[in-house]
């Protein structure tokens, strides 16, 4: 059984990294954020815009709406946006994790993703995948930041350890 605190853990350094590369990207002028990189989601906003997305929709389905979207109807995501709310949603996810009995994460879940199709899986395995999921696009978004001529400190699990 994994452990709620190391479940915790990993979604508070996820948010920490997410914000982290945040950062980084405010300081690039408007035009470098939205430039289509040609990267999974085109350019820095759009997949920053992304992870939020995702990380909001897995709180949603945890909380038992399994057809919960990426993305709202009119809804339009900056940068400032993104750090208001980012804190909010994954402080929910956080906050729901907390409140499990410990043999919750070995229970499944069950969504449907954004082509429809109808999925289940084990708690702990969803909540381990959109730590991993948004770290895969940090990546992608630290290059795309590095390209336009930024910099980002290191979002390594090892250096939020140290804080």
């Amino acid at each position: 059984m994994i452990a709620k605190e190391l479940l915790v853990q990993c979604l508070e350094y996820s948010l920490w990294a997410s914000l982290e590369v945040l950062a980084a990207a405010e300081k690039l002028p408007a035009e470098a954020l939205i430039l289509d990189r040609k990267a999974s989601f085109g350019g820095i906003l759009e997949t920053l815009v992304h992870i939020f997305q995702a990380d909001r929709a897995w709180i949603l389905r945890l909380e038992g709406n399994p057809h919960a979207r990426l993305k709202r109807i009119g809804e339009t995501i900056t940068l400032a946006t993104l750090k208001a709310d980012w804190p909010l949603e994954m402080g929910r996810l956080t906050a729901w994790v907390r409140s499990q009995a410990d043999h919750r994460f070995e229970e499944s879940v069950y969504w449907r993703n954004i082509r429809g199709e109808e999925k289940i899986e084990k708690i702990y395995k969803v909540l381990l995948h959109a730590v991993n999921h948004a770290s895969y696009h940090r990546g992608q978004v630290i290059t795309m930041i590095k390209q336009a001529g930024g910099h980002v400190v290191s979002t390594d699990l090892v250096y939020y350890d140290r804080m």
